[in-house]
């Protein structure tokens, strides 16, 4: 795991910018400064995980329209609640042990995601119509998301 973070962090260090798909509100959200990520412990269910995190949310080198990816997002759209709330700040899981709100890593259109106790990657294959998809790395299917509404 730490050998993948860390040639992603290299990996991150030698990319060249893109532009943005929505032009200058996605400049204010693209940071230039490399990821700072520090190790963090963090209180889990059964024990303390030293986790390497970014102290606060990264986005930069965008392919996706991030008026379309941030919102609250559900697989059930007749469910009572949201799956997770995606914000320029944080990635709030609804319902999650812990806190909910986590930093993340949003690099062209992969999703890094740091929980207390692991770390998850997604890529965002769509957003359009208020359906949003991402293929997560642990999971054969992509996951298809719809805008909550309740």
């Amino acid at each position: 795991m730490q050998k993948k973070l860390n040639y992603f962090l290299i990996t991150s260090l030698i990319l060249i910018n893109f532009s943005c798909n929505d032009g200058k509100k996605n400049d204010v959200l693209n940071s230039k400064a490399p990821p700072e990520l520090k190790a963090d412990s963090i209180k889990s269910k059964n024990e303390i995980e030293n986790i390497e995190r970014p102290e606060k949310t990264i986005i930069r080198n965008l392919a996706v329209d991030t008026t379309k990816v941030f919102g609250i997002w559900t697989q059930d759209s007749n469910g009572p609640h949201a799956d997770f709330w995606l914000t320029k700040k944080s990635f709030y899981v609804v319902n999650y042990d812990g806190d909910g709100a986590m930093p993340y890593v949003l690099e062209k259109n992969e999703i890094t995601l740091f929980y207390d106790d692991f770390i998850q990657k997604g890529l965002i294959t769509s957003a359009e119509n208020d359906t949003l998809k991402i293929k997560w790395s642990d999971h054969k299917n992509e996951t298809e998301y719809v805008k909550f509404k309740n």
